[in-house]
């Protein structure tokens, strides 16, 4: 998404803002198209496993997920995709003027994932993270945030990974309205939050160098969020750059066997 388009988007107004105008049901028992419950993988075995909720980015699920689903299938990892979009209305976005859900929404969502796989026998409840791509890292990122684990399922996810978000607002100037929309990466991170974000991300203004600055004011108060940075690699760098996606999913099995498997870092 270019500069420009952003700030369409984000200071459009009803559109934008409204989100699913579908009321939101309770998270369906079993998979189901057209349900925000799109899709269950885990390794072969009784378990119990640790487990991943898997958050889309603004072009819906995809062959992106089913793909990032089998490679956490091959670590040991348990998953659910998320379909925020489709129960909406529309399986994507069209930028800059229709977003199906909201940010908060697909945080929510991600929250009913979260307590649909704690009541599973094969999943270790207390071992449950969520990874997001642009989009959903944005939500990603909310839920790492008190405000956000305050009444979540078991005090929310015990960790988060988020490959290229929009960690915070690229203008300062811009109205209060946009600043919260546009603002993930939150003063009050409590979970283990890992950002994965190429270095030449242009997706958004200064999107790459924002998200390390906040990132390095938060570390230096002690919030336990970190980034990693890959040279030469742009938005959804794990589809068009094979070798900063190969040094992220390393970077990334080793943050979630850390925080999911209780692995020594």
């Amino acid at each position: 998404m270019s500069a420009a388009a952003l700030v369409s988007a984000l200071t459009l107004g009803a559109a934008v803002v409204a989100g699913c105008a579908t009321a939101r049901v309770p998270f369906p028992a079993q998979p189901a198209p057209g349900t925000v419950f799109h899709s269950f993988t885990k390794p072969d075995g009784d378990g119990p496993f640790p487990a991943v909720v898997l958050l889309h980015t603004c072009g819906g699920v995809g062959r992106h997920m089913p793909g990032w689903a089998g490679r956490l299938r091959a670590l040991g990892y348990a998953s659910v995709i998320v379909d925020s979009f489709t129960p909406c209305g529309r399986p994507e976005c069209t930028i800059p003027t229709y977003f199906p859900a909201t940010l908060d929404q697909t945080t929510e969502d991600a929250f009913a994932a979260l307590e649909y796989l704690r009541g599973r026998p094969d999943i270790q409840p207390d071992r449950i993270g969520v990874l997001g791509f642009s989009w959903g890292a944005s939500a990603a990122l909310r839920t790492s945030s008190v405000r956000y684990r305050r009444g979540a399922p078991g005090g929310g996810f015990r960790a988060a990974a988020a490959y290229y978000p929009l960690c915070v607002s690229p203008l300062a100037s811009w109205p209060p309205e946009a600043q919260e929309r546009a603002n993930n990466l939150l003063d009050d991170v409590e979970a283990p939050t890992l950002v994965l974000m190429g270095a030449d991300d242009q997706d958004t203004l200064n999107v790459a160098q924002n998200c390390a600055n906040k990132v390095a004011e938060l570390a230096r108060r002690g919030r336990p969020v970190a980034i990693t940075m890959y040279p030469g690699a742009e938005h959804v760098f794990d589809v068009r750059n094979p070798a900063a996606a190969r040094q992220a999913l390393d970077d990334l099995q080793r943050f979630f066997a850390t925080h999911l498997k209780g692995a020594r870092p």
